[in-house]
């Protein structure tokens, strides 16, 4: 159990360290030998429930985890991409967190695997506060929607649930407590402006296999007088071409968008987001979304901005991966840089040899260049597209899908050709 050097343990903080002093000792007896679960249940009733159950604000309820604790996550979510769930679970026991292989009955009982304390959605259930992870194997879209103040920003949770399930999107992280759950400055608890914690392990874990990710945030425009209903940013004052994208989508629905460009909307700029610099430091993608407190509260509203969502990411019904399809991670795409010019690079893995095809498609599902198409040995591999159809000719900037397609599995990726 790690307490931060030169903390005072007060007398909160003392209850807590108290309360897990306990729950270790009655469950280690029991920790590694429990049997995954199967749950069949609604997933988004689960979430209300977990976001209900939150230890609020100065309630000591985050329990900032040891640099071990974290490697052991890490290897959790490894085990988890690999498809190894029994693993996962075990080695999640041993850290007092469970994996669930949950069908969800409010989703025509879609596959999901959720990580989280045992008890998390009951009041007084959470011990740690480190939040919950949910993952969809059969997930097309390669975009990490991220809730890091789930309770702090009102509603936050529920449009990014929703718009998790709408995108069919691979992954999910909400925030185990409220931002300032052990006080304001420091603010150990506020996982978007600290590293010391799983939200940001599993965003590191994640961002190599994910195009984007995406932060759900919430802001009052009687705070920020004069700012316009959405502000889209990626932490630095030169932000990519897919916050364009996107910000256009959005202005699409009704609503005015403002792009942080290191002048305007500064003060939601996101320049000092931890996620963010992770990602910007590291060549992924980073959409820091900041939503005014009238959309947030009128599921209209937030489902006008999840059409948007899915107008920018989702794939086009055609090129989604057939249901038919093993139920795992068995393939890897990634694409880099994105957007691009003049070329992009498609990195994949085959675990098996076998026949593979590789891709160009347009936004209409239109096939425009065959990169790879016959018996491949396994292995990883970097496949470069330079912009032409099969023809030899340049394409016209816009958005086109990679898709990676082997005898067992098939993904799909996104890229921005920009000009």
């Amino acid at each position: 159990m790690y307490i931060p050097e030169g903390q005072e343990l007060k007398k909160g903080n003392m209850k807590r360290y108290i309360k897990l002093f306990i729950t270790v000792l009655l469950y280690i007896p029991f920790a590694t030998g429990q049997s995954q679960q199967i749950v069949h249940d609604d997933l988004y009733t689960l979430v209300a429930g977990l976001r209900s159950a939150m230890p609020g604000m100065n309630s000591e309820g985050f329990i900032t985890p040891s640099f071990y604790e974290m490697e052991r996550f890490r290897d959790v979510i490894s085990s988890i991409l690999d498809s190894n769930y029994t693993a996962a679970d075990s080695m999640a026991q041993q850290l007092q967190y469970r994996l669930y292989e949950w069908y969800d009955t409010g989703n025509n009982d879609r596959r999901y695997y959720v990580l989280k304390e045992p008890a998390a959605e009951n009041d007084g259930g959470v011990v740690l506060g480190w939040g919950t992870f949910i993952f969809h194997p059969e997930g097309e879209e390669q975009v990490i929607i991220e809730v890091p103040h789930p309770y702090w920003d009102t509603n936050t949770w529920r449009v990014g649930f929703k718009a998790y399930q709408r995108l069919r999107s691979r992954f999910f992280l909400m925030a185990g407590t409220h931002r300032y759950a052990n006080g304001q400055s420091p603010a150990p608890a506020d996982v978007a402006h600290n590293t010391q914690n799983m939200f940001h392990v599993v965003h590191q874990k994640l961002s190599p296999c994910s195009a984007h990710a995406l932060q759900v945030h919430g802001f009052s425009r009687s705070g920020h007088p004069g700012y316009p209903d959405v502000v889209l940013s990626n932490g630095s004052s030169v932000p990519p071409a897919v916050i364009d994208s996107l910000a256009q989508a959005i202005g699409a629905q009704g609503f005015s968008t403002g792009i942080y460009d290191g002048i305007n909307w500064s003060d939601l700029g996101a320049t000092t987001n931890t996620q963010g610099q992770y990602s910007r430091n590291n060549g992924y993608s980073f959409i820091h979304m900041e939503l005014e407190y009238f959309i947030r509260t009128s599921s209209v509203e937030w489902n006008k901005i999840n059409t948007a969502l899915a107008e920018t990411f989702l794939t086009p019904l055609s090129l989604r991966r057939p249901e038919l399809f093993p139920k795992d991670f068995q393939l890897y795409l990634k694409a880099a840089p994105n957007p691009f010019n003049p070329q992009v690079s498609l990195f994949f893995n085959l675990n098996d040899p076998g026949k593979v095809q590789l891709k160009i498609f347009d936004l209409n599902g239109k096939p425009v260049r065959v990169l790879l198409d016959g018996n491949t040995p396994a292995g990883n591999y970097r496949v470069q597209w330079r912009g032409k159809n099969d023809h030899g000719n340049s394409v016209a900037a816009g958005i086109y899908f990679a898709v990676l397609t082997s005898e067992k599995d098939r993904r799909v990726t996104r890229v921005l050709y920009i000009k």
